[in-house]
């Protein structure tokens, strides 16, 4: 069964902390946004586009205004929108030490953790100076090609690509990639909606917390240093087939 407990609610003074750290956001992989800039910058691109098309067509007119592709190029870096939630289908990989980073679609969504936030820092530090720029470009050619577009956006102006090659010594840390249940995948939903309303009526936001997210995350999947850090999750599967794969005990 899925707890949940809505953040604004007032609690005693010793549990807001305990609390805090179950509504807190994963922090980035710092040291791999450098090396996912291209390949984040393109995938963005192509879902600002997609968006953009796909508002023309539930439009009179098939006309969409500038503000409101810049309100998408806004919330496209966002995994917590429906803009942005593209970003928790990916997966990020290393084949080894000095490999190129690389994006991999997974076919569900996946829990918002570390890389999932790695890679919404990757698409912000671009898009956050040029979703403006983006923006005008799609409104006075709504028929630009992805390629095209992204050719402008990422080599010409944020000129994040081509992506510069990965140090011969760098070998990141993985982490393991969670597929979202369907308790949380609609907890989600209904936090996105009741959101849209606070958002609309100036009130403060909503966030559900569920109670075992935080050990599912780990609380060294927050405020470690990143050399230390470790999946908590890669280190229960690990344990889990360490005893899956130990002798039986003399008798």
């Amino acid at each position: 069964m899925l707890f949940l407990v809505i953040a604004m609610v007032v609690l005693p003074c010793g549990c807001q902390p305990e609390l805090e750290r179950f509504n807190r956001k994963a922090r980035p992989m710092h040291q791999d946004v450098p090396h996912l800039l291209c390949a984040t910058c393109k995938l963005a691109v192509e879902e600002m586009v997609e968006l953009a098309a796909s508002a023309r067509k539930q439009t009179p007119g098939g006309k969409v205004g500038e503000d409101d592709l810049i309100e998408i190029g806004e919330r496209i870096c966002d995994p917590d929108t429906d803009e942005g939630e593209w970003i928790s289908m990916y997966d990020v990989s290393q084949d080894g030490k000095g490999r190129p980073l690389k994006l991999e679609k997974q076919e569900y969504l996946g829990e918002c953790r570390r890389e999932c936030r790695t890679i919404a820092a990757s698409c912000a530090k671009v898009f956050d100076e040029f979703r403006e720029d983006l923006a005008e470009v799609l409104w006075k050619d709504p028929t630009v090609g992805v390629e095209r577009l992204a050719s402008r956006v990422c080599s010409k102006w944020s000129r994040v690509c081509p992506a510069n090659q990965v140090p011969a010594s760098y070998e990141r840390r993985d982490e393991w990639w969670m597929p979202m249940d369907e308790d949380s995948f609609k907890m989600r939903e209904m936090e996105k909606q009741l959101n849209r309303l606070s958002e609309k009526a100036g009130s403060q936001p909503v966030k559900f917390v569920d109670p075992m997210g935080g050990m599912m995350m780990g609380s060294d999947g927050w405020d470690e240093e990143d050399e230390e850090w470790a999946d908590p999750m890669s280190r229960m599967m690990e344990d889990f087939a360490g005893h899956m794969g130990a002798p039986d005990e003399e008798l």
